[in-house]
C-alpha cells in the first residue's frame, strides 16, 4: 500500500479508537459512580481542548430522605426513597485524535466522592471505583488503537 493511502486510514483508525475510548470511559464513570439522585453520575461531560464546565441542575432527581442517628452523620436510615435519574451527556460532535480531550465532572463534591471511600460507599464500581477506571485508561486505549489499526489492509 502506498504511504499516501495508508496515512488517512491510520488517522481514521486513531479517530475511531479515541471516539470509542471516550464514549466507553464516560459510560464506565457514569455507571460505576455512586448514585443517590443520579446528578453526579449524569454530570460526566466531554470537552474538546478544555474541560466542559457544565453540571446538572441542583434539582436533578430527588434525594432519599434519611434519618440520622444522633441527628448527624454520612449514613442514615432511609425513611423515604429518592428518585434516581441517569442521563449520560454523550458528546455529539466528531472526536478526532488531533485534539486534547477531557472527561470531567464539575460538581463541588465530585472529587470527594471519587476518592473518599466514605462517600463512595454503595458505588456499583466499589469504593475505589474512580481509581480503578483511571488506572485502566492507558491499557484500554492501547487495546482500542491496536484493534482499529489491525483493520487496515
Amino acid at each position: 500500500m502506498a504511504l499516501k493511502d495508508w496515512v488517512p486510514q491510520v488517522r481514521k483508525a486513531l479517530d475511531q479508537a479515541l471516539t470509542d475510548h471516550i464514549a466507553l470511559t464516560q459510560g464506565k464513570l457514569s455507571q460505576a459512580n455512586p448514585k443517590d439522585t443520579g446528578r453526579m453520575a449524569s454530570s460526566w461531560f466531554v470537552g474538546k481542548d478544555q474541560p466542559d464546565l457544565q453540571v446538572r441542575d441542583k434539582d436533578w432527581g430527588k434525594p432519599a430522605k434519611r434519618k440520622y442517628p444522633g441527628g448527624v452523620g454520612t449514613e442514615g436510615v432511609i425513611v423515604e426513597p429518592g428518585v434516581m435519574k441517569l442521563d449520560i451527556p454523550y458528546y455529539q460532535k466528531k472526536i478526532t485524535s488531533d485534539s486534547n480531550w477531557y472527561i470531567s465532572n464539575n460538581l463541588p463534591y465530585a472529587q470527594r466522592v471519587a476518592y473518599d471511600p466514605v462517600y463512595a460507599k454503595g458505588a456499583p464500581g466499589g469504593v475505589a471505583w474512580f481509581t480503578t477506571i483511571a488506572t485502566q485508561q492507558k491499557n484500554d486505549l492501547k487495546k482500542r488503537i491496536l484493534k482499529e489499526l489491525g483493520k487496515i489492509k
